[in-house]
């Protein structure tokens, strides 16, 4: 009996640790179904893509079910396409505005949030919520009407403010930058609802201690919102800046709806360039080809960031 009772102490603690084990690895198989649903429903995808894209793959491979394996073929052809790097550049400047000009107004939106009731916060977190869900297809016909060239309300409203003769103007038709103008508020405009709401998350979360003591030590709003809300935001606005860059940089049902990549492909980016190739030229090995390169030029930047990002101690 005492020689049990000396051993008991020791075997409750042999337990207790295999039941910490057996919780340590509780959430890896929580989370092994989803992985495994991801694996499959994008992974395959992404072989097959890149598998392609080394490929001759056309309408008589198509047909005929045989692909012919061309090497770097593909790459080679669009590497030194000119009309291939102004797609890049124009994609690279349009991620630029669209990533720059949501985060501008989405800051001023969380903190407008900031300040208003709570039956008039909720009203607006609403309105935003709407506008974030609404699939984009519905999104680009509503500014379409908006900006249509006979009856459109944006024209109306430009005339009748006087600032000019906005009557039957095509802003799609003719000009690629007043196309790409409202290409980018269309997006811009149905980005910032996520962009406003989870910085108002973050911004709820600061200590109001903080914002007391600065107005303590009479700092300016200037000096408060640089010094406590940018600061304590970081993580928050580094996740954003990511996440907009990926989807803005492959943004493509948006761009083809309104304008085709039109006029005159002065709306061609990377996404639609690829599409093009590959189901109105029939190419699919080359319009691969395009999309991996495209998903690549997306982790540099994505892999540059978040590097400078944990050099500077913003993220842990």
């Amino acid at each position: 009996m005492s020689l049990a009772r000396r051993r008991s102490p020791r075997v409750a603690t042999s337990r207790k640790a295999n039941m910490r084990r057996r919780f340590q690895w509780l959430p890896l198989w929580l989370m092994l179904p989803s992985v495994v649903i991801v694996l499959v429903i994008v992974g395959y995808p992404l072989v097959d893509l890149f598998e392609t894209s080394f490929q001759r793959y056309g309408l008589f491979q198509l047909f005929d079910h045989k692909p012919t394996w061309d090497g770097l073929t593909n790459y080679d052809q669009i590497l030194t396409n000119s009309a291939f790097w102004v797609a890049v550049e124009r994609t690279v400047l349009f991620t630029l505005a669209c990533v720059g000009g949501t985060m501008v107004i989405g800051m001023l939106v969380a903190l407008m949030l900031t300040r208003l009731g709570r039956a008039m916060r909720g009203a607006v977190s609403i309105v935003m919520v709407l506008a974030w869900a609404m699939p984009p297809v519905s999104a680009v016909i509503v500014w379409q009407w908006l900006f249509a060239n006979q009856f459109g309300v944006v024209d109306w409203i430009l005339t009748a403010l006087h600032l000019g003769n906005f009557s039957n103007l095509d802003w799609f038709g003719v000009s690629s930058f007043r196309a790409w103008f409202v290409i980018t508020l269309m997006v811009i405009w149905q980005a910032v609802p996520f962009v406003a709401l989870s910085l108002y998350a973050g911004l709820s979360q600061v200590p109001r201690e903080l914002y007391e003591a600065a107005r303590v030590d009479g700092a300016g709003a200037l000096v408060v919102f640089k010094s406590i809300t940018m600061r304590m935001l970081r993580p928050i606005i580094s996740l954003l800046v990511i996440l907009s860059v990926i989807w803005d940089f492959n943004l493509f049902t948006q761009i083809w709806v309104m304008t085709s990549g039109g006029p005159n492909g002065g709306t061609t980016t990377i996404g639609i360039w690829s599409y093009e190739e590959a189901f109105v030229s029939s190419n699919f090995g080359l319009g691969a080809a395009a999309s991996v390169i495209a998903m690549v030029l997306v982790g540099i930047m994505s892999f540059y960031y978040i590097r400078h990002l944990i050099g500077t101690g913003e993220v842990a």
